[in-house]
C-alpha cells in the first residue's frame, strides 16, 4: 500500500469490508500506473505523450490544433504545448501554421511518431490482457460491475459538490 494510503486509513479510524475493498482499489491502481509508465519508457514515452499522439492519431484529418488537444484530454493548454515540446524533440510529432491564421498551430504525426505507434499499440494491448489475465473470465465480469458501481458514486459524490 502506497505510504499516503496508509495514512489515509490509520487516520480514518475504519476497518471494514468496504475501507479495505477502496485500499485495494487505490494500491491496484498506483502499481497498474507505476508499471504502465515502465512500460511506456521502453519508448521513451509518458501516458502524457503518448495521449497526445493518440488524440492527433484519431482525427479524421491526421492533424489537430494544441487546444483541441487540451480540450480532448481534459488538460489545459499549457500542459500540451509541454507534452507537444517534447514529441518534437524526440521527432515524433511536426508543427506547422494554419495557411491563413497566423496564430494557429496544426499538430501531425511524423513518420516516426506512426511508426511508434504501430509499435506500441499491440504491445500495450498485451500488456493490458497479460495483467487482466491474473483474474478468472468468470470473475472479471464482477470485478468490471463492481469497479463501475465505484466510479459511478465517485462521479455523483463528486457532482453533489
Amino acid at each position: 500500500m502506497d505510504h499516503k494510503h496508509e495514512l489515509l486509513l490509520g487516520h480514518a479510524e475504519l476497518d471494514s469490508e468496504e475501507t479495505d475493498f477502496v485500499m485495494a482499489v487505490l494500491r491496484t491502481a498506483a502499481l497498474i500506473d507505476r508499471a504502465c509508465q515502465a512500460e511506456l519508457a521502453a519508448f521513451n514515452l509518458t501516458e502524457g505523450r503518448l495521449s497526445v499522439m493518440l488524440a492527433v492519431a484519431d482525427t479524421e484529418e491526421g492533424s489537430a490544433t494544441p487546444a483541441s488537444i487540451a480540450d480532448r484530454l481534459g488538460v489545459t493548454r499549457a500542459a500540451v504545448t509541454g507534452l507537444l515540446d517534447g514529441l518534437d524533440r524526440q521527432g515524433l510529432i511536426e508543427r506547422s501554421g494554419t495557411p491563413g491564421d497566423r496564430r494557429s498551430t496544426t499538430v501531425t504525426l511524423t513518420r516516426g511518431g506512426e511508426d511508434t505507434l504501430a509499435h506500441l499499440r499491440p504491445v500495450y494491448g498485451d500488456w493490458l490482457r497479460h495483467i487482466a489475465g491474473a483474474v478468472s473470465p468468470d470473475t472479471l465480469g464482477g470485478a468490471r460491475a463492481a469497479l463501475t458501481a465505484i466510479q459511478h458514486r465517485v462521479a455523483q459524490t463528486s457532482s453533489n459538490d
